[in-house]
Order: structure tokens, then C-alpha cells, then sequence
């Protein structure tokens, strides 16, 4: 289903939504584009990856932090890499925490 909204309706909407800028790939500094390079060599399961190529939409809305990027996707990489549980069972324990924390993404 589809929703049309005029102007004054766009804006009513837009004004409640919450927006964070975000630093593209063709936009980044040399550290940035290091950051994601690196976030693109990562393995994952090819679901986890953008339709459009680029980094997806968690990983871009870090952009603007390049040090807390590298230290949040180290972080959350470390306990996947040991290959102890799926990918599956990563991911279920991951928004099972997620969901604990009021975290809705």
C-alpha cells in the first residue's frame, strides 16, 4: 500500500521523524573511507549487505565518528568470528538484547 501525501502532510511527517547526517563514501576523508573499506572486507552473510553496494544504512549512521566506528564494529565482529554459534543464532541473541534494551532497530 502506498500513502500520498501533499506538502503541509509531508511536512507534518517529516517534522516528527528523526534524521541523522550521515557521511557517504564518495563524501569521506581518508579515515572514513579507511573505516568503511574495512567494514567492506568484513565477512557476513550476503543478506546483510546493501542492495545499492554501499555501506548499509547501521554502519553510515556511525559515519561521523570514525574512531567509535572501528571501536563499535570490533566489538560487535570479536564475538562473531569464533563460529561457536550461527550467524542465525548470533543475530536472534543480538535482538533478543536488543529488544531487552528498548531498542527497536
Amino acid at each position: 500500500m502506498q500513502i500520498y501525501l501533499g506538502i503541509a502532510e509531508a511536512f507534518v511527517v517529516a517534522k516528527f521523524m528523526a534524521y541523522i547526517r550521515v557521511i557517504e563514501p564518495h563524501e569521506a576523508g581518508d579515515d572514513l573511507r579507511a573505516v568503511y573499506e574495512g567494514m567492506r572486507a568484513r565477512p557476513m552473510p550476503d543478506v546483510y549487505r546493501a542492495p545499492h553496494g554501499g555501506p548499509a544504512g547501521i554502519i553510515r549512521a556511525h559515519s561521523l565518528d570514525p574512531q567509535l566506528m572501528r571501536v563499535t564494529f570490533a566489538a560487535s565482529g570479536s564475538y562473531r568470528m569464533h563460529g561457536a554459534l550461527t550467524w542465525a543464532e548470533q543475530e536472534l541473541i543480538a535482538a533478543t538484547a536488543s529488544r531487552s534494551n528498548g531498542c527497536h532497530y
